[in-house]
Formats: structure tokens, C-alpha cells, sequence
């Protein structure tokens, strides 16, 4: 395929193919984005529902847990293991013992592996463990913890959860602390039911099979405390409760009372989605996050990028093709109306446009065509024109030749031949005949040669070959015609000079033949832009449509000298009325 970028048809080729690639780069480009965000905004969804869940979940979890301690704090056996008074004789110690069977059941029966009593002392109470650990089992972080939460409890504050611990050094799996206080009748603190919750708790609650919730393979959801450590464990780094600091934009939004959802790098520094929330549960400034990949949540956009590169891709060929062709359709026509334009121009006026269409470019050929037919005729008619005139030259010259200088020859010839040579007197008569013939041939001849290109409008100019003209012509017709100039300052050049000679010798002829004046008139005039020649008679005039020349070869010669030199040529006539002819010539093309 030969493409010209100054060729019509690559540029239409071109336009189209702009104009439907970036039509479909527009849509695409709408369409990718478009599908991004709604892609996005249903990730988002996503992790606020699991966010919700999750903490619902959790919360439930820790009310759940209060509520148990609740119970356990108003039941009769709790409040008898409380009173430090109790069992005094051997029927208060049997009960006592009695009671702690009773709470250890209970325990049991609800998973309750860690479960103490905080009796006594202010400064120092009594623990007694109610679980499944014996009596003591405690470390020294377990009993800082319950001084503390009994000083709550001596405070006033009637429920205490204290944060995730670890009960020793060794300790992989931190617990927190719930405790739920009892008082007498009198409404004094007699103690404090004390349960101790796992993290693995926690976990099972936090690490579900993620892929089912709308998390994929990447995505999580944990707990994070105020000093933006973990409470639960990362679904990618082992035992990182209370170990992974988390310092992502969503994790200090959330420790601000903040919730929302937005893209941001998580503890990993790994960009990802995360909704964000703060948990609503008493004594603990914990934080909710659930987060997901960006990677993994735009995989779908990326399928659908790929898409649409590929249906662009396709189009894009399609409307290659059809560009292709719809650019064809329209500039073959035009094409072929070049080519017969070019062959016009070398002068072939034989080659006609094959008008197949009825649109714009149909009617240009059919005006092509017609414009061809005029300009054929036309050019017939300016040769017609210019053989006529060189003929009737031809004729004029040779008219002249045999009836002027043709039959003088012939008389001087016969006077020649009737003179005898031995008569002197007859031979000194035609000698001074023959003198006169010979001077009037001579005569004729520069009147011929004048007349044919006088000498006089190359060695005096324009206005006295004129002047000379209408002398001779006035001579010849037996009128008197005037000539005038007027502003005349510099001579013409040479094809000027000798067209306006022409044209001038045209008009003048036609005004002694056809107009049947007796009264002629020329005038040569000059001003700034223009020469301007006037020639006008009191004849009987003729018919011009439009004030134009007339059908005559004389006058269309006139006309088209004038059109060569840029000039214009106005006939003023009517029947009875003279003729006027004004010739204006321009004097810098």
C-alpha cells in the first residue's frame, strides 16, 4: 500500500482512523475507569460488611463473657466464697466447699479454664483460682494484674477489663483480664470474679477462612490496641499479638474515633484497601481493621483492561478497513477528475469524467464535463477566429497585390513591349511613364508595408502611429477624423503599443465600413493605473446584448487583445444611436 501524506486519500485514511481510534480509546479509557471504580467501590463494600461482622463478632464475644461474670457475681455461691467471715465452724465449710463445686461446674460447662475470686484485703487481696488450674496457679504478672483491677474495682467501677498481658516471659499466647465485682447487701465490696480470656480466643474469632468472607487470598481483618500494636494475630506474621507495631493511616485514624475506608500501605508496607472502625467495648481502646491486597482486588480490572485492549485491538481493524474503503469510495472520483484535469492542462480537451454518482462529487463532474465541452468550443472558436484573420489578411494583402501592384506591373509591362526599340522618341516617353509607374509601386508597397506593421509606431510611438492611422483611414474614406491625446507621459511597451495599435485599426475599419459615420473620433488618454482608448461615431449603430462586443470575429478579436493585456473592452450602441468603444488597459500587470 503506497501512502502520500499530500495524497487525499491518506489524509482521509488518516482523519478516519483519528477519529475512530480515539473514539475508541475515549470509550475504553471511560469504560476501564468506569469498572475500576465500581471494581473498587465493591471491594470497599466488601471489607466495611466484614469489618462490621467482625465486629460484631468480637463485641458479642466480650459481652457475652461480662454477662457470664454478671451472673456469677449475683449467685449465692460466688457471694459465699466472698465472704472472708464464712466458715467458721465445720456446716460453713462444707457449704464453702459446696459452692466452689457448684462455680467450678459452671465454669467447666462454659469453657472457663481460667477463672480466680478476689476476696479481702484492699492493698493485697486473696485469689483463689475457680477454674480448672489448681489453687495459686498464677504468676506474678497474673497477680500485679488483679491488684490492679481490684484498685478499679475500690474506685468504683463495677466492671474492669484490663488489655492483653503476658503472664510470663515464655508466654506465646497473651491474655486479658475481665473482672466483675461483688457486694453484700449493705452494698459493700466483698470481691471480685475474675476471668481470664485467651488470645486463641480472640484468634478463632479474628482468623476465619478469609476466602469465604469476601477477603480473597490476601486479605485479613485484626485487632489493634492504642499503642497500635496487634491484639490478634496476622494472618502473615507468627505470634504477632503485642509484638507488630501497625502504623498505617487507617490504624491512627481508627485510634482517633475515626471510621471510613481508604487505600493506604499496612504494617507489611504493602499497599492495600483497608475499613477502618473503633470497638465499642468498655475498658478497651481496641480498633477494628479489615484490609485486602490491591494487587489481588484489581486483578478483575486488570481482565477487563485486557479486554478492552483486545475489543479495541478488533475494532480498530475493522475500522481501518472500513476507512479504507469509504476513503476510496469518495476520492476515487476525485482522482479521476485530477487526471482529466492534468490532461486538459497539456492541452488534451478529448477526455471527459465518468459521472457515476448523483452526490457533490457527481455534479462536479458533470460540471467538469460540461466546463471541457465550453472550453473545446472556445478554443474552436479563438482558432476559428485566428485562421479567419490571418485569411482575410492573406486576401486583403493579396487583393492589394494583384489590383494595385499586380495591374501597374502589367501596364508598365505592355508599354515596354508596345514601344519598339529602335523608336527613341517612343522609348523617352515611356521612360518618364514608367519613372511614374515605378514611384507609385513604390508608393503601395510602403503603404502595404505600413499597413501590415507600420514604422511609425516603433520609431514615433503609440499616439503618432494612431494620429497617422486615422490620417490615412480619414484620407482613404473621404472623413475627417480627429484624434486626441491627453496625459500621455511615458511610452508604452512594445506588446502594448502594438496590441492597441491592432485593436485600434479594428474598431477604426469596422466604424468605415458597416457604421455609415461621418463623424469619427479617437482618443488616447493616460492616467495614474491605466491607458484608456476611445473611439466613437455618429453612426447607425447595432445590437450588443448586454453592451457588450458583438458575434463578430473583428470585435471578439478586439476583445480577446484586451484580455491579454488584462485589460477591458466596453461597447455602448444601439440602433440609430452611434458607438462608443472604451478600451482600458492596465499599465502595471
Amino acid at each position: 500500500m503506497n501512502f502520500k501524506v499530500s495524497s487525499i486519500t491518506t489524509k482521509l485514511l488518516l482523519l478516519f482512523m483519528f477519529v475512530g481510534l480515539a473514539s475508541v480509546a475515549l470509550v475504553g479509557i471511560y469504560s476501564f475507569y468506569a469498572a475500576r471504580e465500581a471494581i473498587v467501590k465493591r471491594t470497599m463494600d466488601q471489607l466495611v460488611s466484614v469489618r462490621a461482622v467482625k465486629k460484631q463478632q468480637i463485641e458479642y464475644f466480650f459481652f457475652e463473657k461480662v454477662r457470664s461474670l454478671g451472673f456469677l457475681s449475683f449467685s449465692h455461691d460466688m457471694k459465699l466464697l466472698a465472704n472472708d467471715t464464712a466458715g467458721q465452724d465445720l456446716h460453713d465449710r462444707q457449704a464453702r466447699l459446696i459452692a466452689m463445686d457448684n462455680i467450678r461446674s459452671y465454669a467447666g460447662s462454659y469453657g472457663f479454664s481460667r477463672l480466680f475470686l478476689a476476696y479481702g484485703k484492699y492493698d493485697n487481696p486473696s485469689v483463689i483460682t475457680l477454674g480448672k488450674e489448681g489453687p495459686g496457679d498464677w504468676t506474678d504478672a497474673e497477680h500485679a494484674q488483679f491488684i490492679q483491677l481490684w484498685k478499679r474495682m475500690e474506685q468504683g467501677d463495677t466492671i474492669v477489663i484490663i488489655d492483653l498481658f503476658r503472664r510470663s516471659a515464655a508466654d506465646s499466647v497473651p491474655v486479658c483480664m475481665m473482672g466483675k465485682e461483688i457486694r453484700d447487701g449493705q452494698g459493700r465490696l466483698k470481691g471480685a470474679v475474675i476471668l481470664e480470656v485467651s488470645s486463641d480466643e480472640i484468634n478463632r474469632i479474628m482468623l476465619q477462612n478469609n476466602s469465604r468472607i469476601g477477603l480473597g487470598q490476601s486479605g485479613e481483618s485484626y485487632l489493634v490496641g492504642p499503642d497500635l500494636l496487634m491484639r490478634s494475630e496476622s494472618r502473615f506474621i507468627r505470634h504477632s499479638v503485642l509484638k507488630t507495631k501497625v502504623g498505617s493511616l487507617s490504624a491512627k485514624q481508627a485510634i482517633a474515633k475515626q471510621t471510613g475506608a481508604t487505600g493506604t500501605a499496612d504494617y507489611r508496607n504493602i499497599k492495600v484497601f483497608s475499613a477502618y472502625e473503633p470497638l465499642d467495648i468498655p475498658g478497651l481502646q481496641w480498633v477494628i481493621l479489615a484490609e485486602i491486597d490491591y494487587e489481588e482486588s484489581l486483578i478483575p480490572v486488570n481482565r477487563i483492561r485486557n479486554d478492552i485492549l483486545l475489543v479495541s485491538l478488533i475494532i480498530s481493524i475493522f475500522i481501518l478497513a472500513i476507512a479504507r474503503l469509504i476513503s476510496k469510495m469518495i476520492t476515487q472520483p476525485l482522482i479521476r477528475l485530477k487526471d482529466a484535469a492534468l490532461k486538459t492542462g497539456q492541452g488534451d480537451f478529448d477526455g471527459r469524467v465518468d459521472v457515476r454518482s448523483t452526490d457533490e462529487i457527481g455534479a462536479l463532474a458533470g460540471t467538469f464535463n460540461t466546463m471541457i465541452d465550453r472550453i473545446r468550443e472556445e478554443r474552436e472558436r479563438r482558432l476559428s477566429a485566428m485562421y479567419d484573420g490571418q485569411e482575410m489578411e492573406r486576401q486583403r494583402v493579396s487583393r492589394e497585390l494583384h489590383d494595385g501592384l499586380g495591374q501597374k506591373l502589367v501596364g508598365a509591362k505592355l508599354q515596354l513591349e508596345n514601344c519598339d526599340g529602335q523608336d527613341f522618341q517612343c522609348l523617352q516617353k515611356t521612360y518618364g511613364e514608367i519613372r511614374g509607374v515605378f514611384g507609385s509601386l513604390i508608393e503601395e508597397t510602403r503603404q502595404i508595408s505600413n499597413d501590415l506593421m507600420p514604422s511609425a509606431l516603433h520609431e514615433l510611438g503609440l499616439a503618432n502611429a494612431l494620429e497617422n492611422l486615422c490620417n490615412t483611414a480619414g484620407r482613404q474614406a473621404n472623413l475627417e477624423i480627429e484624434f486626441y491625446t491627453h496625459g500621455l507621459t511615458e511610452p508604452a511597451d512594445n506588446k502594448t503599443t502594438v496590441y492597441l495599435y491592432r485593436i485600434a485599426q479594428e474598431a477604426l475599419n469596422n466604424s468605415i465600413r458597416h457604421s455609415g459615420a461621418n463623424d469619427i473620433s479617437m482618443q488616447l488618454i493616460e492616467n495614474k493605473e491605466n491607458l484608456i482608448l476611445i473611439l466613437e461615431d455618429n453612426g447607425k449603430g447595432f445590437n450588443a446584448p448586454g453592451g457588450g462586443p458583438g458575434s463578430g470575429n473583428g470585435l471578439y478579436n478586439m476583445q480577446e487583445r484586451a484580455r491579454i493585456l488584462g485589460g477591458t473592452i466596453t461597447v455602448e450602441t444601439s440602433e440609430g444611436k452611434g458607438t462608443t468603444i472604451r478600451v482600458k488597459i492596465p499599465k502595471y500587470k
